[in-house]
Parts: structure tokens; C-alpha cells; sequence
């Protein structure tokens, strides 16, 4: 109940000067609770709207982070027994990155101790083609079924779940293949950032983005006529 009417609140006022603050939390609250942020721009008031959990994740992802990056996990540092924790050093990530094509990105380790390298940030330039190419690297992860679904579901369970894809690296594949996981990063993914990323992240609408690189360039009438 309390936020539902810290939703209602903050989309009510109009206090001067606070409008665009206010409407920025209410969508930040709608998009947490999974309800629907998209009111129409004549509503009086609003009545929270509970959506289906595909749309409410939907929603979620749409809030990314910009300039993009991507988060990636090293899967067997989550697991409870370290017999089974495999180190992945910053460049062995490089040369994964490299060896799929992957340009343009810059890995740091953030969070976690430097000797753990348990989650890194692979960090893009806020371009178009920045853009392309997270979304390259994220596409990757969720068709090797590596992906942010993947990881959460092997975590979940304090880490046992994870002794499963350590036992896949003794086939001899590369450990950057096996246990690395990795996803755009989204609003909710704050929390995995260093302070210094933090300082200099966004939170932008990964639609209203793909919105504009797909808009016709608009030009000037009077260029064209000289």
C-alpha cells in the first residue's frame, strides 16, 4: 500500500521545478514492482497496473545502462567450494573478447577482491555502434545459454548448482567459454558496478535509443534547393 501511494504521490504533483523528477520516480517505482509505467499524458490520476511477468521483465530491460556494458560473471567463483573457484585473469577475458569479434570494449575488474575477478565490466562507447557491439557480446552469452537467466537460475542455490559447468572444463574446452557468464547491463544491475562506474553511468531507454538510430535523417530544405 505504501507504494502505491508513493506512486500515485509522485505522479500527482506538480510541485514547480519538479515535474520531470517526480514522473522519473514514478516510472523508477513502476518498473521495480513490475507494474505498468506508461500512463496517458491526460490521466487525472493513476491506479497502479499489475503486468504479466513477461512484460514487467520487459520493462526492466528496456532501462539499460549507457554507455553500454555488459556484465560478465566468472560462474566457479560462485561456487562454495574452492577446490572448484577457477580464475579467469583480465586478460584471458581480452583474448575471449577478441577471439569473438568483440571491438571497441574495455574490461575492468570491478567489486570482489582483484585476485577474486568475479564479476568484470566490459565497457562500450556510447555510440550507435557501441551499442551493436554489446549487443553482439549479450547475444553471445544468451545462445551459449550463458546469459543472465542461465546465471541467476545456477546461483540461486548458493553456488551448488554451479559444480555442473566446472565439470564441463575437464572435457578440455577453455575456461573462458565454460564458465564465463555475461548480459547487458541494466538499471538493476547498479549494484554490480564499482564506484567509479557508477560515477559516470545513465540510465536510458534501450527503445527510445533503437527509436532514434532508426528515425529518417531530417534535412534542410533550403540545402537542397541551392
Amino acid at each position: 500500500m505504501a507504494a502505491q501511494n508513493l506512486v500515485q504521490h509522485a505522479f500527482m504533483s506538480h510541485k514547480t521545478g519538479l515535474r520531470a523528477q517526480h514522473l522519473g520516480l514514478h516510472k523508477a517505482i513502476c518498473v521495480l514492482m513490475g507494474w505498468n509505467s506508461s500512463v496517458p499524458c491526460d490521466a487525472i490520476t493513476c491506479a497502479p497496473e499489475i503486468l504479466p511477468a513477461e512484460e514487467a521483465a520487459a520493462q526492466k530491460e528496456d532501462l539499460m545502462l549507457w554507455p553500454p556494458l555488459v556484465v560478465i560473471h566468472n560462474i566457479s567463483m560462485s561456487n562454495n567450494n574452492p577446490e572448484h573457484q577457477k580464475v579467469i585473469p583480465i586478460e584471458g577475458v581480452e583474448a575471449f573478447l577478441r577471439g569473438k569479434g568483440i571491438v571497441g570494449g574495455k574490461v575492468k575488474v570491478c567489486l570482489g577482491k582483484p585476485a577474486d575477478q568475479s564479476i568484470m565490466l566490459v565497457k562500450f562507447l556510447g555510440t550507435f555502434t557501441g551499442l551493436g557491439n554489446a549487443e553482439k557480446l549479450h547475444k553471445y552469452f544468451a545462445e551459449k545459454k550463458h546469459g543472465r537467466e542461465e546465471f541467476e537460475h545456477k546461483t540461486s542455490n548458493n553456488g551448488n548448482d554451479t559444480s555442473s559447468w566446472n565439470e564441463e572444463t575437464q572435457g578440455g574446452g577453455k575456461l573462458e567459454e565454460e564458465l564465463l557468464c555475461g548480459y547487458l547491463g541494466i538499471a538493476e544491475d547498479l549494484d554490480s558496478l564499482d564506484f567509479n562506474t557508477k560515477k559516470w553511468i545513465i540510465i536510458k531507454s534501450k527503445k527510445e535509443i533503437q527509436e532514434l538510430a532508426n528515425a529518417p535523417v531530417k534535412t534542410d530544405d533550403k540545402l537542397l534547393n541551392n
